[in-house]
């Protein structure tokens, strides 16, 4: 090859690894061919892959018309080349590609046959790779879209957060439901999200596109949660102006949510029989039947069987209530999702105070994993939400943390299932062991492993009475605040464990 063509193939190469988007990479080579004199002028017009003009990369004055170029694009195209160059006045044009698959073409004014050769072979590879990366990078996006609905679908819908096996099967559980018309009863403490798998539910089933009504069954009196369940007609009582529609009217083609069933009265416990068993309700003070194509999901936070068994809630109520069973477990017992909750209640309320929070302390995270979120879900919520109120800069430290979470012991709570001696005895006991580990240890750091252990109860009282106010606790307990503070921070280690002889 002679020397100016090789010193085009690299100088064209380096400028191909400098930026390797098509369009500069072309540019580039042409105009590098220019300048060695190797022709006049060049235009690559590329082409997609159903034989779709894509764009005209041109460099120099052209010898034709844009149309004229386009009118030979036009009749390569048709006539296939078989990557045979068409030679016309002054211009010779190079498909690039073969038979019907023709990537693009490259025309050059006044070139000589190796240099136009060689671009073309240089295009040819550049236009190939191209076509290549876009649809790999298409692919990949699908793919990537694909996952993402799957995961959404799966564990994170509704802000539904499951990483613990033991949620996750209840998802999994609810999405097969779903497709059915079966009536569902969900149980599960306050707080652990009975609605959102309700309408999860809902949102995979046939009915998707039709209403979903919730009702809070224990938040209404008999005669009002009457009314809101089944409506009422004109005159029915004292202060019914008009007919008035019922949620179970209202969730016709859709799914009505009875939250807190457990807490309706034996009577309204008759009627909610009645209109499972029949799909048709009666309006207070109407004489009329209206038939329901409805499908309910209830849900509580009380044992029924138990509640049957004390002869509180209707047997034949709660048969007809439990075709499906979901049981949704309290936090406590799936921990693993602690992290993602508490890094998706971060998103949520940093975007709604305009706050943003760079860190996260790690013992700030062992304390919220450690806690055993009685309230569950909507109390972690709450305290997310406070501490992100509260932060003055952009790491959360354990002194935003509720004293409640800060001081809990788990080895507390273990004595008190346990049923332990009293509690001197166990004081006793407890600093036995911890002399005794001290000597074999032979460190000098008893006393403080102590005080930490027991400084924490003191630190929730005064606390606690001063209603959470730490300049007046510290006052009461006669130190600085920022010795308190100081203090408050030591006591997110782990704790001691009890040794009892």
């Amino acid at each position: 090859m002679p020397t100016p063509l090789l010193e085009l193939l690299d100088a064209a190469t380096e400028a191909r690894v400098a930026n390797p988007q098509l369009r500069p990479s072309v540019l580039a080579a042409l105009r590098l061919a220019q300048g060695s004199g190797l022709l006049a002028a060049g235009r690559l017009i590329t082409l997609r892959h159903d034989g779709h003009l894509r764009e005209i990369i041109a460099h120099g004055e052209p010898l034709q018309s844009e149309e004229a170029d386009r009118a030979l694009v036009d009749r390569i195209k048709a006539e296939g080349a078989g990557g045979d160059p068409v030679i016309g006045d002054g211009w010779v044009a190079y498909p690039l590609g073969k038979s019907k698959r023709i990537h693009g073409v490259l025309i050059v004014d006044r070139a000589g046959p190796e240099a136009g050769h060689l671009l073309a072979d240089l295009f040819l590879q550049w236009c190939a790779m191209n076509e290549f990366l876009n649809l790999e990078k298409a692919e990949l996006i699908d793919e990537n879209a694909s996952l993402r609905e799957e995961i959404k679908a799966r564990y994170s819908h509704q802000n539904i957060i499951a990483v613990s096996g033991g949620f996750r099967r209840v998802l999994e559980a609810a999405h097969k439901v779903a497709a059915s018309t079966a009536t569902v009863l969900v149980h599960g403490e306050t707080g652990t999200g009975k609605e959102l798998i309700a309408r999860l539910i809902h949102d995979h089933s046939p009915r998707a596109n039709g209403p979903f009504i919730t009702v809070n069954c224990g938040a209404l009196s008999e005669t009002l949660l009457e009314s809101e369940l089944f409506g009422h007609v004109k005159g029915a009582f004292t202060g019914a102006i008009a007919d008035r529609k019922g949620r179970f009217e209202a969730a016709h083609g859709g799914t009505i949510f009875l939250d807190e069933i457990g807490e309706v009265s034996p009577a309204m416990q008759v009627r909610l029989l009645r209109v499972l068993q029949e799909m048709e309700i009666e309006r207070v003070g109407d004489t009329k039947t209206r038939k329901l194509d409805v499908r309910v999901v209830a849900a509580t936070n009380r044992v029924l069987e138990k509640e049957v068994e004390k002869g509180t809630f209707r047997a034949d109520l709660y048969y007809r209530l439990n075709v499906v069973y979901l049981q949704i477990p309290p936090l406590r017992q799936r921990t693993e999702d602690i992290p993602h909750l508490v890094e998706h209640f971060l998103s949520v309320y940093c975007q709604r105070n305009c706050k943003y929070i760079e860190n996260v302390a790690p013992d700030v995270l062992e304390a919220l994993v450690r806690y055993p979120w009685p309230g569950n879900i909507r109390e972690l919520e709450n305290c997310i939400e406070k501490i992100v109120v509260m932060a003055p800069g952009k790491e959360l430290t354990t002194d935003l943390l509720p004293m409640a979470v800060m001081a809990f012991d788990p080895h507390q709570e273990s004595d008190k299932q346990h049923g332990l001696a009293s509690f001197e005895s166990r004081l006793k006991s407890y600093m036995r062991a911890e002399t005794h580990s001290a000597i074999e240890r032979g460190d000098g750091d008893l006393y403080d492993r102590v005080r930490v252990k027991w400084e924490r109860y003191l630190f929730e009282a005064a606390l606690g009475a001063c209603q959470n106010n730490k300049s007046k606790a510290a006052q009461l307990l006669g130190i600085t605040r920022n010795t308190l503070g100081t203090r408050l921070k030591e006591l997110c280690q782990p704790s001691v464990e009890w040794k009892i002889e």
